[in-house]
């Protein structure tokens, strides 16, 4: 389901097009990570039920897939309305109220992203300035893992936007007015 307004359907603007593409390449890996996750943690389910001792790495690098494919797949989720809503309120409003109720929630969700996108860069800059790594199976510079939020944490706070400008350029908003 597309929401209206979200640029997800086709655009002559090349920005535009260029966006919705990164937005749905981005589903398309975090669709793939899922897919060699379930692989992969069955392997390792086999390796140490067969030849005993699992695939050391596997864990590990399952926890750093989720993380990163649940990122990947955020912007796409809140575009195509695929998350959990609870809507017990809002859909008993009346039209009107209901996409004023609906507009500012794009509006916090979009100012709520952008502060964590701010605070992660930071946090991310951070780590990369002091050098730090993370020690476990592998040993990894930190920033490496922490870049992600501030990325999706923007492209969430685009969709959110996008979604209260889809909101505003309805019809049934128009004639609410």
């Amino acid at each position: 389901m597309n929401h209206p307004g979200t640029g997800a359907a086709v655009s002559s603007n090349p920005v535009a097009r260029a966006y919705n593409s990164l937005i749905t390449g981005l589903a398309v890996v975090a669709g793939a990570i899922f897919g060699l996750m379930a692989f992969f943690i069955g392997a390792d389910v086999l390796v140490r039920n067969t030849v005993g001792g699992g695939l050391a790495w596997v864990i590990e690098t399952m926890e750093y897939a989720m993380y990163v494919a649940t990122i990947f797949a955020a912007p796409w989720v809140l575009r195509e309305g695929a998350h959990v809503s609870v809507d017990v309120v809002t859909s008993n409003l009346p039209e009107g109220l209901r996409r004023v109720v609906s507009c500012f929630v794009c509006l916090l969700g979009s100012a709520i992203c952008f502060v964590i996108c701010y605070y992660s860069a930071l946090a991310t800059l951070k780590a990369f300035e002091r050098g730090s790594q993370i020690y476990k199976t592998f040993t990894i510079p930190e920033w490496t893992i922490s870049i992600f939020v501030p990325f999706g944490m923007l492209l969430v706070a685009i969709e959110f936007l996008l979604l209260f400008r889809g909101e505003l350029r309805s019809p049934a908003h128009v004639s609410a007015r």
